[in-house]
């Protein structure tokens, strides 16, 4: 296998992963209105065939998790650490862009796209631990 296909396949699997899990915390009404567009989000970064929407779509669903995770569970540190890890991947990732052209620029586009699948990843794990600390769903309310 190639590490092209390796590094979509990771990146894609978790954006799947993001999606579900963020899917799961949406039920909680507090962060249900954020997480609309994070999913929107990450279906679009999924489903894109130019690096340049898909790159800046993961970015724009990082920034949309770090912020209902943050309006959801004020406590969590972590936001903050996602939107410094988001910023500093978006400026790699518009020099990367805009610097080159060609193979450099697959290449380059490359590296911030297996970044950000390992950012991805981290939120996830995070989102899990998170999903398992929200209270339980009343049964009465449905």
């Amino acid at each position: 296998m190639s590490k092209l296909s390796l590094i979509l396949k990771t990146a894609g699997g978790a954006v799947a992963t993001t999606v579900t899990l963020v899917t799961a915390l949406r039920e909680n009404p507090e962060i249900a209105k954020s997480l609309d567009g994070l999913l929107g989000k990450l279906k679009e970064a999924a489903a894109g065939d130019h690096p340049k929407r898909r790159f800046d779509a993961k970015m724009a669903a990082i920034d949309t998790a770090a912020d209902a995770v943050a309006q959801a569970f004020p406590e969590a540190t972590e936001p903050a650490g996602w939107r410094r890890q988001a910023q500093a991947l978006r400026v790699r990732g518009e020099l990367a862009w805009s610097a080159n052209r060609g193979a450099v620029r697959r290449k380059a586009m490359k590296s911030l796209d297996a970044e950000t699948g390992e950012l991805l990843q981290q939120i996830n794990t995070r989102l899990a631990a998170l999903q398992t600390a929200l209270p339980p769903e009343d049964p009465r309310a449905s």
